[in-house]
């Protein structure tokens, strides 16, 4: 049974969030958001996006959202941002009241991008986040990597698409979802892998008798080599 899923790409419009020369929070978690997104949406899961452009959006606006939708987890995606520029690492935000849920949920997202690789896991921390406090349902604040850290920008770059992925299976593991990989649907095919053929049944039979001692599963088959048929 499918999930509803809100990912929140922060700032937006006239609000870049954190910025390092050229380089805008709000376009880094955009795009981010919208990587995320069709990853769940392959997975059957139902994705709402609080904006899916350089938009301006309210932090009300984006917790009424999710609360009319009766979303059943809330992610919003940003990067974080300190005058030191050495501050590296990810670390994920919940509401100061949060519970074993919430921060599990949280949990399950974090150990995914560390997994994958960051300079330092900055755990996951409990403060007064309007979209974390307003939301009806589990949410978290994920802050990936700090925007004036060369490498934290690197590393996004570089594993931006590992990252997606981390999220995306983070998020499915935070409401129950398993999260299906590429090339593991069932087919109505069966494959038989034929180890040999002989035209003495006797030689057939013992070497039946030795596939069957190496504790493989084997049978004989007979075929008529004129018609090919079993």
């Amino acid at each position: 049974m499918s999930k509803t899923i809100v990912l929140d790409p922060g700032h937006g419009g006239t609000d870049p969030g954190a910025v390092n020369g050229t380089r805008k929070e709000s376009n880094d978690v955009l795009k981010l958001g919208q990587a995320v997104q069709k990853l769940l949406a392959a997975q059957g899961q139902a994705v709402i996006m609080t904006r899916t452009a350089d938009t301006s959006t309210t932090l009300a606006q984006r917790t009424n959202q999710a609360n009319a939708a009766k979303a059943d987890l809330f992610v919003s995606l940003h990067r974080n941002s300190f005058t030191n520029s050495t501050a590296n690492g990810v670390e994920i935000w919940v509401y100061t009241t949060a519970g074993a849920v919430e921060v599990g949920a949280a949990t399950e997202v974090l150990e995914r991008l560390v997994a994958v690789g960051v300079q330092s896991n900055r755990g996951v921390k409990k403060g007064n986040y309007h979209v974390c406090r307003e939301t009806a349902m589990p949410a978290m604040l994920v802050e990936l990597g700090f925007i004036k850290n060369a490498k934290d920008n690197e590393l996004f770059d570089t594993k931006f698409d590992a990252y997606a992925l981390a999220i995306a299976k983070g998020i499915c593991a935070a409401v129950g979802e398993p999260y299906k990989e590429a090339g593991t649907a069932q087919s109505d095919i069966l494959y038989r892998v034929q180890v040999g053929a002989f035209g003495v049944k006797a030689n057939a039979d013992a070497f039946l008798g030795t596939v069957r001692g190496m504790g493989l599963e084997a049978f004989l088959v007979s075929v008529d080599k004129a018609t090919g048929t079993e």
